[in-house]
Parts: C-alpha cells; structure tokens; sequence
C-alpha cells in the first residue's frame, strides 16, 4: 500500500458533508485528508483541532454560506480556524475555496484573498462538487517546489533547524524534507557531521514512501563512506549487498516532484558505479570479472552523467549547482580508468573535466558566499584534489610547475589542524606530497 503524500486539515462550517466526501476523494490520491473536529476527544474542541492542524502540512477551507438566514453567514469555528491557519501556514500551504461565492461578497476584512471560486453550485452534487475541489487542490498541491539547494549549504544551521523543526511537528511537507536531506548529502561530508543529521533523522517518523527513501539515501550514502574511508579501503560484504539493494530500487516520484525524482535518479545511478568500482580495485577479483563490472559501472556513471545534463535542460537555473556533482562523477570515471590502467588520454581528460566542473563550481560559491570561510577550504580542498590528480599528466615543465606552486600555495593557507582532519585533505597532501 501506498504511504500519504501529505496530511491535509479540512476546515469546514455547516458543511461537514462536503469535508467528509473531500476527505475520501484526496485519499484516492495518497493525501491524508483530516477533517477538523468530528466527534470531540476533548472537553475543549479547541484543543483536539489544534492538535489535528499540527499533524498537517497543508490546509483547505471550504467557505460555503449555510446559515442563508443569519447576519453572519459563516460559522465562527471556521472563521477562527481559518484566521489561525492564516498565520500559521505559508500562503501557498492554504487552499481557500467559496463555494457558491464571490470573492467581493467576503467581508471587508478577507478582501484580496487567494481563493478559488466553486460555481454554480446547485448544478451540481456534492460528489461533483468534492471532485472539482480536489482537483483544484492536487493541481495547486502538486507544482514543484523550489528550493535554492546553494542556500541549503550556505545556511546549513537554518537547514539543520529546519529539520530539527520537522520532526517535532511537520511545518512544511514531507517532499520538502527530502530536498533538504538530500541535498545534504555533501555539506554533511564536508562538516564531518554524520552524526548530528544521523541523530536528527533518527527524531523524523515518515508517513511517505518519498521521505522514507531520501532518508534511506542519506543513510546508507554515510555508511559507505565511512566504512571506506571517504573511498579509499574496501567495503565489507553485508554492507556492499545493503546498499546495492537500496540504489538498484525501482521508484517514480515524477507525478510527485520531477526534480526530486531526478536527483534520486542521479544518487541512485552514481552510488552503484562507486559500488561497482570497488569490485574493479578488488584484487581478489580476475581481470575477466573486474572488466565485467568495470563496464557496469561505467553505464552507471554515464547514466548519472545524462541525468545531470537532464536537471540542467528542465532547471536551468541549477546548472552551477549540478558542477559539483559533475566533479565528483569525472573524477570517478578517471578514478574507474586509473584502476585497469587503460586509455590513458581518456583518463586524462576525465581528471581534467573533473578540475574544470569543481572549479567553477568552488569560484562561484567563492564569490556569492565570500564568508563561508570552512565550506570554502573544503571545496577548495576538492578542487585541487583533482588538480593534484592531474599533475602526473602535465608534459609541459612551465605548467607543471605553475600547477605545483598553485597546489602548495593553497595548502600553506590551510589553518593548523586542531582535530579530526577531513579525508579529503588527507587524500590530497598523499596526491601531491606522495605521503
């Protein structure tokens, strides 16, 4: 059985039917819709709607006159719900609908509004009328949901509250608490602060199959590197079956969240070639199984590749952001070729497209961010990384040379290491110093 996209309140006055056949009607199409009130738990029905609007991350206010006699024509419960949603709830997490009304006949303290008019009402049965509401809403509910994923490296304290926030009540959706996992896959890595997001996912109850797998990514993306060493040592056995099971799982959230289904998509693809690579470097392996599977690999990471480029087509706006990880699948790829020591242009221009993607990607946050000093080091420390890397392929002395003096600058800027130090430094001081 399919898990609820999103819970969903229903605010209602005089018009509970409706609300009751609205409910049905959403969960035919994974809402959970919860009717405000119904029968009281409580002595105070206050306290028991309270206490269903904190469960939801969306509401619906259906304003339908049904006291046609009286000076106020809508109920004050709903008037009262409808005013605390309001400043609760994001705008775009509210969905008005006047059934039977025009937005000039609201009072004067409601004019400008968002909200969507039902017509003519007595044309049509209530069935009709709870379909063309939900529709409405899944159509509203449903658009993408625009994240500037730079920002949730750059305010990794806010993303991290916005997520020690979510699961001590869901403020906003449960496909908005993917995106911010998700994408903080990498700055996690970069803070060495596996455990901290470990222990605040470990508070999130998911009620989605799309949370539940993005947090499933997050999981087992720190367990494989840190049982390998940031990829350096190989993985043990039940650890390589766990996580290949994982990233070989068949999904479709592209009714849900295109760009979200994406980015599973390019996570999935890119976590089995690192998988697959492993086998490649696996001595215990024969040269006929590791060419076996450096081919599955390598459709892995090409797969992934055309994933990015499908991001940067549908969302051009997230052509920079998509570099980093285009430097991280470059670098792999030369990595995957390093191993069999095969087609040695090829590994060249892999390392070289591996340098250029991170280096744009590291200048331009360098520039937007100029005071995220640690995140800087940090990418700065991938950049060069590749730089180091690509060293041994330098013919020309003069380049060879300005590249060196480059490499040694940048890490005789470093600040002392006081503690842990980042497996990404230790890897470049190897590269470059030959430690």
């Amino acid at each position: 059985m399919s898990k609820s996209i999103e819970k969903v309140f229903i605010a209602w006055g005089g018009n509970q039917d409706l609300a009751q056949l609205v409910r049905n009607e959403m969960n035919k199409h994974n809402f959970d819709g919860i009717v405000g009130g119904g029968t009281p738990t409580d002595m105070y029905i206050g306290t028991q709607v309270f206490s269903q609007i904190s469960q939801c991350t969306r509401a619906i206010i259906l304003v339908e006159n049904t006291h046609t006699n009286a000076v106020n024509p809508f109920s004050s419960n709903m008037m009262f719900e409808w005013g605390y949603l309001t400043a609760k709830m994001d705008p775009r997490k509210l969905h008005v609908f006047l059934i039977g009304i025009h937005k000039e006949n609201l009072p004067s303290d409601l004019a400008g509004i968002w909200a969507e008019e039902i017509k003519d009402k007595n044309d049509k049965t209530r069935e009709q009328i709870a379909g063309e509401i939900v529709e409405l809403f899944i159509d509203s509910a449903i658009r993408p949901i625009e994240i500037d994923k730079i920002k949730i490296f750059s305010m990794w304290n806010d993303t991290k509250r916005n997520l020690s926030i979510y699961s001590k009540t869901p403020a906003y959706s449960e496909i908005e608490c993917a995106h911010y996992l998700l994408h903080s896959i990498e700055v996690v890595y970069g803070y060495m602060e596996e455990e901290e997001i470990l222990n605040l996912m470990s508070k999130i109850v998911p009620a989605t199959s799309v949370l539940e797998f993005a947090m499933q990514i997050v999981k087992s993306n720190i367990l494989m590197f840190e049982e390998s060493a940031g990829l350096t040592k190989q993985l043990s056995f039940d650890t390589f079956s766990e996580v290949k099971s994982l990233f070989e799982k068949k999904f479709d959230f592209s009714n849900q969240d295109r760009n979200l289904h994406l980015w599973f998509k390019y996570f999935c693809s890119d976590r089995l070639g690192l998988l697959y690579m492993f086998i490649v470097k696996n001595d215990d392996f024969d040269a006929e199984y590791k060419t076996l599977y450096f081919n599955k690999a390598l459709e892995c990471y090409n797969e992934a590749l055309y994933t990015l480029r499908e991001i940067v087509e549908i969302y051009p706006h997230e052509a920079n952001y998509t570099k980093l990880y285009e430097g991280y699948l470059y670098r792999d790829l030369y990595r995957l070729y390093k191993i069999l020591d095969i087609d040695r242009e090829k590994t060249y221009q892999y390392i070289t497209a591996a340098a250029k993607a991170h280096e744009t990607f590291y200048l331009n946050y360098k520039q937007r961010f100029p005071n995220e000093g640690y995140l800087i080091r940090h990418l700065g420390k991938e950049y060069y990384l590749d730089c180091a890397e690509k060293l041994k392929y330098l013919t020309d002395p003069i380049e060879k040379k300005i590249a060196e003096n480059t490499i040694r600058s940048f890490l005789e800027k470093l600040e002392t290491d006081n503690g842990r130090q980042h497996i990404v430094l230790k890897q470049l001081r190897q590269v470059f110093e030959g430690e």
